[in-house]
């Protein structure tokens, strides 16, 4: 797929204004059994988890958002099967089950060790359709130069892709990531999607459902000679981690 105009679309009103603002918003999901929107504001301090009731017919916010404050930085969080009140999380070293009620992380794994959060740090994931957790990292140091303007001087960079089973296994599924981002798969599951904002590519692999495996990494979306940064993607409904 070529590179090409993007469509410009003008706001209109804010959807919901925070009292305090956000420095970075992200990770959106919705719950339908409460009607509730969920985000976090990774990048304040300390970082909050955000939850704001929502009208199920005309999708008009509710009341006020109950903002709850993180012990570690959270990026994306997805809601777990069978397990109401908890969701499974990329802190900023690893994987980590976040309390809906106290906002206390539960560590799974760390796989960031604490003397390299200045290199490296996690940012956004996923859930494929079997239950598993996949999470992508940041290399800070080669995010920091811009879009799209790593020297060569800086070598490959050491951002990483994780994959979390529910068993508990943690699986490394690629490297040379600037900063990971907008996993999502195709409505058959043998494809699978995933950014490199700054380094303006997303890339397609093959996708084994039954196994979790991914093959033939390809360029599907270049934006290098353009402008704007691939982020955030969906393609279908988020599955809920299990267990």
């Amino acid at each position: 797929m070529s590179s090409g105009p993007v469509e410009v679309l003008q706001g209109g009103k804010a959807w919901v204004r925070c009292a305090q603002g956000m420095n970075l918003g992200e990770a959106p999901i919705y719950r339908a059994s409460d009607s509730t929107l969920h985000w976090v504001d990774c990048l304040c301090e300390p970082a909050e988890l955000h939850i704001r009731r929502v009208d199920p017919d005309s999708g008009d916010a509710v009341g006020d958002t109950k903002v709850l404050q993180l012990e570690d930085s959270v990026t994306v969080a997805f809601f777990r099967k069978n397990k109401p009140g908890s969701y499974i999380c990329a802190y900023f070293q690893g994987v980590a089950f976040l309390d809906e009620a106290t906002g206390k992380l539960e560590v799974l794994k760390e796989i960031i060790p604490t003397e390299d959060r200045s290199i490296r740090r996690f940012n956004d994931g996923g859930v494929d359709a079997k239950g598993r957790f996949w999470l992508a990292e940041i290399d800070r140091v080669a995010m920091a130069y811009g879009a799209n303007k790593l020297p060569a001087s800086h070598g490959e960079p050491i951002g990483r892709l994780w994959r979390y089973d529910p068993d508990g296994s943690l699986h490394l599924m690629g490297k040379g990531i600037v900063c990971g981002n907008g996993l999502a798969w195709s409505p058959d599951n043998k494809t699978m999607y995933f950014n490199d904002s700054v380094a303006m590519m997303v890339f397609a692999y093959d996708f084994d459902l039954e196994s979790g495996s991914i093959s033939n990494k390809r360029l599907f979306i270049d934006r290098r000679t353009s402008f704007g940064e691939p982020d955030g993607m969906v393609i279908e409904l988020s599955t809920p981690f299990s267990p």
